[in-house]
């Protein structure tokens, strides 16, 4: 890390955990096939869908939270999406499903994404959220997040 850098990755355990479910259930799928031909295929193919996918998030720099002077930046599967700490209002922890999660609000003159905070904010009561904690504790990656925000969000 440095003072004006900061690259966060989740923790590997569970993507592979959750990587070989997906093989399990992607061999089980192939060997249904000899009995129910469809249904085997379907299932085989959604699950090693889902286990690509795993694989690729297990690649350095394929899935990870950049801090830096500017923004924060989120990456998944190679995509990333900047967000100007002063597009930001404010950073809290609430659930997202059964999970505590950092959420996050834009201030009122944001003018991007208009549908999806809208969506967001009916399902959430917040604009968007970090897609993981990043090995961290929800109220440790909360404090990261509002100490960058306060350093450079001006």
């Amino acid at each position: 890390m440095t003072d004006d850098k900061q690259i966060l990755r989740p923790k590997a355990t569970k993507t592979i955990l959750l990587g070989i479910v997906c093989l399990a259930f992607t061999v089980g799928g192939i060997m249904m096939t000899e009995e129910e031909s469809l249904k085997g295929w379907l299932i085989a193919s959604f699950f090693g869908l889902g286990l690509i996918v795993f694989i690729i998030q297990l690649i350095p720099g394929s899935t990870q939270l950049t801090l830096t002077k500017e923004g924060f930046i989120m990456t998944s599967l190679f995509r990333s999406h900047l967000t100007k700490w002063s597009d930001v209002e404010v950073f809290k922890i609430d659930y997202l499903g059964r999970n505590k999660s950092v959420m996050f609000d834009y201030v009122d003159n944001h003018t991007k994404h208009e549908i999806g905070k809208i969506i967001a904010k009916s399902l959430s009561d917040s604009h968007g959220a970090l897609p993981s904690n990043y090995g961290l504790k929800v109220t440790e990656l909360l404090t990261l997040m509002n100490d960058w925000k306060n350093k450079y969000g001006a």
